[in-house]
């Protein structure tokens, strides 16, 4: 009696898995765009439990892949229902943006303008842009000393006086910044 209660419970809690997922094979598919790092099923009695590890997506990272925030480049093929931030670099930056990605972020929403794009070219220029369109020119090499300049003109009083004609600001000259103007 013992072992067909176990095998109904076996064929119970594959029903019920199947039931969550709907195809539960390309779940764990490598070809399969989802961010399911590792999975693990625990045998505990009653129940069958499957433990998933997934990968959290922190910016797109170029046209097809996904910067996650362990620091793994993972090929995606759609950005549907994904709000995420594109980067322009090449792989020798995945570190630098690991580091500084959240504060450069919360630096813009203090503003409330919206990161919307990273462009890290050769020559350690790096560029912010939000999503009305306004940059933010730095180098990588100096970049604590520009958050903070960053920081400083964007809670002054000028740049709220200035926000609607503003069209970039420079902040690669050691404490000071260039300001450009619309047309």
């Amino acid at each position: 009696m013992k072992f067909l209660t176990f095998i109904v419970m076996i064929f119970s809690s594959t029903f019920v898995l199947s039931e969550v997922f709907e195809d539960p094979k390309p779940l764990f598919s490598k070809d399969n765009p989802n961010f399911v790092e590792s999975s693990k099923e625990v045998n505990s009695w009653p129940m069958k439990r499957l433990h998933v590890k997934e990968f959290q997506p922190l910016v797109f990272w170029g046209k097809d892949q996904i910067l996650t925030q362990s620091g793994r480049l993972l090929k995606f093929k759609t950005k549907e229902n994904l709000k995420l931030v594109n980067i322009e670099a090449n792989r020798n930056n995945i570190d630098f943006v690991l580091r500084y990605f959240f504060e450069l972020n919360q630096i813009l929403k203090g503003s409330n303008l919206v990161l919307n794009r990273i462009l890290i070219e050769e020559f350690d220029l790096m560029t912010l842009e939000d999503n009305s369109g306004l940059r933010f020119h730095m180098n990588k090499s100096k970049i604590e000393n520009q958050l903070e300049n960053l920081k400083t003109f964007l809670k002054s009083e000028y740049f709220n006086n200035i926000k609607d004609t503003f069209s970039y600001l420079d902040l690669r000259y050691q404490n000071k910044g260039a300001i450009g103007f619309r047309d």
